[in-house]
Formats: structure tokens, C-alpha cells, sequence
């Protein structure tokens, strides 16, 4: 038994009633955890956030004081960070275990959605030599490239030929746990071709089609947004910087000051802090809203 599995156990010993009183609140989280394919159930992950919160925030209160003995602070100060420090890296804590299911299956989403178009136009043009769908999937488990549906793909093999699935059921399961709508139609309708002998080879090739559609209008749409991004980006991150150093300048060499500040204060911090951190928020604020990001 590996330590996870130990701090599991222990979490859900010290945890688990209050875990499942509340696990309502964290009902949202239920998709997410399958998505992101931690096999942990809803009321064990509740009871880790409970226990790693209570441990940052016991961790922390002793790290102030074992500080204090070689920094002293002065009686109001010490009683902020006493209680501001603890109770910030604990809610930090907190944050992050909620939130980090819902990132990774936000990733594995998009990384689906990203691959999906292409793998499917392989899907079809193996699905179009007569091979059975279990031996497809088992085939695209060796093509990296296409990342998380490999990995999809991969389950699927799995629960055939080490949990004795049929291929229906195999499929029906990663259909059930994906965190993308669009693989888990192509999934359910795999297995629906299955079942009622339907021509795999059609649908597949139709839904090829229709994704590498939907793709490429996803592109031309985040091509015409750039262009207004980049009159943004031109106006504000790039003119308005220019001219306001320029009016610094001038009011640096005939004298004044802004709010206090010194001309020449204020153009030291457009030029080093200011402009540099805009402009890193916008290439965060790009990759943000690229599609498949």
C-alpha cells in the first residue's frame, strides 16, 4: 500500500462522517474527479481537503511561531500574522484541492476536443478495412500524438482485456467517466453501431466530417477576434504607453511631480513594471482564450 492509499485511509478515518454531512455542497466536483481520472470517490476527496486544510493551517501557526524566536515582532504585528498567515495557507490549500480536479479535467478536455477531428479520420480509415472496433481503439493507443484520446483509448483496451469487458460495456464505461461531450458522442454512437449493426464506417467517417467542420470554424472565428485583440493591444498596451512616458518626460525636465511621485519615478515603473506586466496579462489573457487552451 502506497502512502497515498495510508493518508486515504487516515482522511476518511478522522473526516468521513463530516465528509459525507457535506458532501452535497461538493456534488460538483463528482463529474470532475471521474474526468480527470482520480479514482478517489467523492467523500475520500472531501475528507483529503478537510485533512491537508487542517494540517496547513496547524503547519503554518507553528512556522510563525518557531519564526518568531529568531524574528521578533512587536505585540499587534505578531497577532496579525498569527492570524492572517494560518488562515491564508490553509484557504490556499483548500482552493487549490478544489480547484485541481476541475483544471485536470478541464485539460484532458481540451486536449480531446484539440486531437478529436484527427483521430477520428484515422478511426474511420481503420474502421474502413473491416477491423474490429476493440483492435481500432487498441491501434490508436499507440499513436501518441493524439494525447488524451490515446489515453482514452488505452481504458477502453483496458476493461477488455483486463476486465473481461464486452467491447459495448468497455466503451459505454470511458463514454460514462470522459470529460468531453463530443468524444462521449462519438463513444455512445461506436457502441450504438455496435449493438444494432449499423455501419461503423459511415458514422465514423460523417463525424470525421462534421469535427474537422466545427474545427476549422473555431479557427476563422478566433482569427477575426485576434484582429480586434490586436487594435486593443495597439491602442492601450502600445500607444498609450508612449505618450504617457513622453508627458513624464516632459514634465521631468520642466519640473513637477504626480501625486507625490517624481516625474522620473513614474517613468522608471512604466517602463520596468507597468508595461512588462500588461503585457504579460495579455499573452496570458491570448492562451487563455485560444481555442483548446
Amino acid at each position: 500500500m502506497n502512502l497515498f492509499e495510508h493518508y486515504k485511509r487516515l482522511s476518511v478515518r478522522i473526516f468521513g462522517n463530516l465528509a459525507r454531512k457535506s458532501a452535497l455542497y461538493f456534488s460538483s466536483l463528482k463529474p470532475h474527479l471521474m474526468g480527470a481520472s482520480i479514482h478517489v470517490l467523492l467523500e475520500t476527496w472531501i475528507a483529503i481537503i478537510y485533512l491537508t486544510t487542517l494540517i496547513a493551517y496547524f503547519g503554518s501557526l507553528i512556522s510563525v511561531f518557531a519564526i518568531s524566536v529568531f524574528i521578533p515582532f512587536d505585540s499587534v504585528t505578531f497577532l496579525y500574522i498569527v492570524i492572517f498567515i494560518p488562515v491564508m495557507a490553509s484557504s490556499m490549500v483548500l482552493l487549490f484541492l478544489y480547484i485541481y480536479p476541475v483544471q485536470k479535467s478541464s485539460r484532458i478536455r481540451n486536449s480531446i476536443d484539440n486531437n478529436l477531428p484527427f483521430a477520428l479520420a484515422h478511426m474511420s480509415a481503420i474502421a474502413s478495412s473491416g477491423i474490429p472496433p476493440e483492435f481500432m481503439f487498441e491501434l490508436l493507443t499507440g499513436f501518441k500524438e493524439y494525447g488524451e484520446i490515446s489515453k482514452q483509448a488505452g481504458l477502453i483496451v483496458r476493461n477488455i482485456k483486463t476486465f473481461g469487458m464486452s467491447s459495448v460495456n468497455a466503451i459505454s464505461d470511458v463514454a460514462r467517466r470522459t470529460p468531453s461531450p463530443s468524444f462521449k458522442q462519438v463513444l455512445m454512437g461506436i457502441q450504438s453501431s455496435i449493438e444494432k449493426g449499423g455501419n461503423l464506417t459511415a458514422y465514423l467517417e460523417e463525424m470525421s466530417n462534421r469535427s474537422l467542420f466545427e474545427y476549422r470554424i473555431k479557427r476563422e472565428n478566433y482569427a477575426n477576434t485576434l484582429s480586434a485583440y490586436a487594435d486593443f493591444y495597439a491602442a492601450v498596451l502600445i500607444t498609450a504607453p508612449i505618450m504617457m512616458i513622453v508627458v513624464l518626460g516632459v514634465m521631468s525636465i520642466i519640473g513637477g511631480d504626480v501625486m507625490g511621485f517624481a516625474a522620473t519615478d513614474l517613468i522608471f515603473l512604466m517602463t520596468w513594471l507597468v508595461i512588462p506586466l500588461l503585457n504579460i496579462l495579455f499573452i496570458a489573457f491570448l492562451h487563455i482564450t485560444y481555442p483548446g487552451s
